[in-house]
């Protein structure tokens, strides 16, 4: 059986480690907003009668416990590319966690 062994990434201080969860926080709250605009455009479904408040209540629900699974696994990304542009302001940064840049020289 093959096994690969990765590098343990490296440990954040407390200001960064504040940093990727607002920055996680914030990729959850624009996805939640980003579904709920989308809802908005797909028409009422009467198949099942009437579409109470309660319906709208548990839709709500569902979809920020899924917008909030994505951003933590950091399915799209938006809270990474915010962390790697703001983590350098903090000082100190991981050397893990800088932004990758190509310079030609």
């Amino acid at each position: 059986m093959l096994r690969v062994e990765t590098a343990a990434p490296p440990a954040l201080d407390k200001k960064h480690l504040e940093l990727k969860k607002a920055t996680q926080q914030f990729e959850g709250y624009f996805l939640h907003e980003l579904l709920k605009e989308m809802r908005k455009t797909v028409p009422d479904d009467k198949l099942l009668g009437d579409q109470g408040h309660g319906q709208e209540t548990f839709r709500d629900m569902m979809d920020q416990t899924l917008t909030d699974s994505m951003s933590s696994r950091g399915d799209v990304g938006i809270a990474k590319m915010m962390y790697d542009q703001l983590a350098p302001s903090l000082g100190d940064t991981p050397q893990g966690d800088r932004p990758k840049t190509d310079k030609k020289a």
